[in-house]
């Protein structure tokens, strides 16, 4: 899904459900966290990043030194109503691990 429609997709009145991506461009570091509202998860955690209270203080002190601009806060994947969310979250950890990528 191209990222237009998946804004177009998001920004509705129905709220989806998923796994959030936060992701440092330079490094690939990321974090993942279960959503039960991506939209307005999302929405919060941009806040609490620029607010500097975001729950995860490794995070939140590289967001502080290098900014906004190099970072990524987007759906990993949206699931449907009956998904496990802590199930996909630790099945996109392993996959993403797989990969190399490296987590906050």
């Amino acid at each position: 899904m191209s990222n237009s429609s998946l804004n177009k997709y998001l920004f509705t009145n129905n709220s989806l459900r998923g796994i959030i991506r936060i992701c440092n461009l330079q490094t690939d570091r990321t974090l993942l966290l279960v959503s039960e509202d991506l939209t307005k998860d999302i929405q919060k955690i941009r806040f609490d990043l620029d607010l500097g209270v975001f729950h995860n203080q490794a995070l939140q002190e590289e967001y502080e030194t290098v900014g906004l601009e190099i970072y990524t806060i987007e759906p990993l994947l949206i699931a449907e109503k009956s998904e496990n969310l802590e199930g996909l979250l630790k099945l996109s950890k392993e996959k993403l691990k797989d990969l190399g990528v490296s987590f906050y």
